[in-house]
């Protein structure tokens, strides 16, 4: 793994933020029965601002933290005063790891409060990157999730919007159907069938539903390869999903 820090921060800062993306990394890899030599190059470009963040992530995203996967690296605002753990993005460079990327071209939104298109390697879906990362933040980190400044583990996510979710993954499973929902009723959606499918079914199924997925098929053609790996119909997984949260 390779450090680069830009702002001031001491050596005990650096190595107290290296060691938390080691054991962070370690515990994912673990987890997802991959092989951390295949990570073991992962950058780290770490900020103490988000705007020299921003600026130097090559899509100016808005989050505190991105993974780029054609460059096997990671932008990060930190200061020595946060947690130095933040495994979420670590998962999605892994994950990146299982199978040779597609490529992609979508408009992305900026820190600049515009739209630019850009090409860049994809593996899964988005709905999948989203739910496999957050999900791993509760299984393995027994993380919350955050959205609109309100905490929560992901089922109990879906339990108090249980009216709002999709009624199939159809309708998501996709970057538009994925775009097309309020964050704080997709996401946690995406993580906790996501979470029911890992623990239910296992991580070597998971992962080869996961590299099977891609946003240039249709819905339907990737709804028909989940149902052909987990041999259910989608309405068996959201109904199977759904009783198990509701325990």
């Amino acid at each position: 793994m390779l450090f680069n820090f830009h702002g001031l921060y001491t050596d005990d800062d650096k190595n107290k933020f290296r060691l938390a993306q080691e054991e962070d990394l370690e515990s994912i890899c673990d987890y997802l029965k991959t092989d951390n030599s295949k990570v073991a190059d992962i950058r780290f470009e770490v900020f103490d601002t988000r705007e020299g963040k921003q600026a130097a992530d090559p899509h100016h995203s808005i989050s505190r933290a991105s993974a780029r996967f054609n460059e096997m690296a990671l932008y990060r605002v930190w200061t020595p005063d946060d947690d130095p753990h933040f495994p979420h993005e670590i998962t999605h460079l892994v994950a990146h790891t299982w199978t040779k990327p597609y490529v992609l071209t979508e408009e992305l939104d900026t820190a600049y409060r515009t739209k630019v298109k850009k090409t860049f390697e994809m593996v899964s879906t988005s709905f999948m990157q989203e739910g496999l990362a957050i999900a791993v933040d509760d299984i393995v980190f027994q993380r919350k999730l955050l959205e609109e400044g309100e905490s929560k583990f992901i089922d109990d996510w879906c339990l108090k919007q249980l009216a709002k979710m999709p009624s199939t993954l159809k309708q998501v499973i996709n970057l538009d159907g994925f775009n097309s929902m309020e964050n704080k009723i997709v996401v946690p959606f995406a993580a906790s069938v996501s979470k029911y499918l890992l623990q239910n079914s296992g991580v070597g199924q998971y992962k080869e539903m996961y590299i099977r997925l891609m946003e240039t098929a249709s819905p339907l053609e990737n709804i028909r390869i989940l149902e052909e790996i987990y041999q259910l119909s989608e309405r068996q997984i959201i109904n199977q999903w759904q009783k198990l949260i509701e325990k």
